[in-house]
């Protein structure tokens, strides 16, 4: 083993001072150099970076959506499913796709008339109406929009309709609603041709066959499919084995999304009130308390099945009462008006 010496480090004293201080000059530098890199908590607290521009935080924009009024007259808005969480597809308003609306509309015998001022609204704000569903009358209307796409041609038809189209009476047997044998002289002259798969805008109407079977007619011509959904009393005897699905609204809305639709709006024209005139109420009470509870349930639809409600304000006019047709039709422009003006700012339209 090597051996040292005291001696052999008696030189360590006699290294030139300079050589030192030069050494320590270029080690104090390097860690001063190496120190303008580093960043304090305050420097990454406040963005900084070494002197250096920070870049821009990259951040989803907002979703861009309003909570409905629901105190609205006319538009009741019911909840709406959850918006999708930031950062994924479609989350901003200019990259959404518009909804598509399924409209339907309710029953409510000559009440429907309502109706036509709903669809007029409709064309008026642009709002497009990708398919269409009617109970009970609300199927005559939908059938007749269903052809053209047109409210103008819907309420063309419809006051084509005359009284004595409609039902009889003497003083004897008092009303009788009419069978759907002798209405079929004026659907025969509003429908003289067409199937429904030729329609502009899709259409089906549900209807109970044998009592207990509901189906949604989708085929066949406009004037067959209206004849098996519209009949319900007391306008109208049932046509064969059919009669109205009055309140199959769960039913029509799950067809409007099989076809496409993703915003389900239904058009309520019942209003309160008796549901039908005196001397007919008189006549034929358990007819009045079925249109009550058929007003009642109604009244439960609730979301998820539908999105939005249009609540017509018919009080004091009733299912029979022909010659408030036309005022009928105001009721539903005035309540769709409010409706369109929310659908607009909810979605873009």
């Amino acid at each position: 083993m090597q051996q040292y010496r005291s001696s052999d480090f008696s030189n360590f004293s006699k290294i030139p001072s300079v050589g030192f201080s030069s050494l320590a000059i270029v080690l104090v530098l390097f860690l001063l150099s190496g120190c303008q890199t580093l960043q304090t908590r305050d420097d990454v607290r406040d963005g900084k970076t070494g002197g250096r521009v920070a870049p821009p935080v990259m951040t989803t924009p907002p979703l861009v959506t309003s909570t409905p009024d629901a105190d609205g007259e006319g538009a009741d808005a019911l909840p709406t499913p959850p918006a999708q969480p930031p950062g994924t597809d479609g989350d901003t308003f200019l990259s959404k796709e518009l909804p598509k609306i399924g409209l339907i509309l309710g029953p409510g015998g000559l009440k429907s008339y309502a109706h036509i001022g709903v669809l007029r609204e409709f064309a008026r704000a642009r709002l497009p109406i990708h398919a269409v569903a009617g109970l009970e009358w609300g199927a005559l209307m939908g059938a007749f929009y269903s052809e053209k796409g047109l409210a103008n041609d819907v309420d063309w038809k419809a006051f084509r309709l005359k009284e004595g189209d409609l039902s009889s009476s003497s003083v004897l047997r008092g009303y009788r609603a009419r069978s759907m044998a002798d209405f079929d002289s004026y659907l025969a002259t509003v429908f003289p041709a067409g199937a429904v798969e030729k329609s502009k805008v899709p259409f089906g109407c549900p209807t109970v066959f044998r009592r207990d079977r509901l189906q949604i007619l989708v085929k066949g011509s406009l004037k067959e499919v209206a004849s098996r959904c519209l009949p319900y009393p007391p306008l109208l005897g049932p046509a064969g084995d059919h009669i109205a699905g009055v309140d199959a609204v769960e039913e029509s809305a799950q067809w409007l999304r099989s076809k496409g639709a993703n915003l389900i709006v239904l058009v309520n024209v019942l209003g309160a009130g008796e549901p039908l005139s005196g001397k007919l109420a008189e006549d034929q009470y358990g007819t009045s308390v079925m249109w009550t509870e058929v007003r009642r349930r109604i009244l439960k639809v609730r979301a998820p099945t539908v999105n939005w409600i249009v609540s017509v304000n018919t009080v004091g006019k009733t299912i029979d009462d022909f010659d408030a047709r036309r005022a009928n039709v105001e009721l539903g422009a005035k309540a769709a008006t409010d409706l369109t003006t929310k659908l607009t700012k909810q979605y873009g339209f």
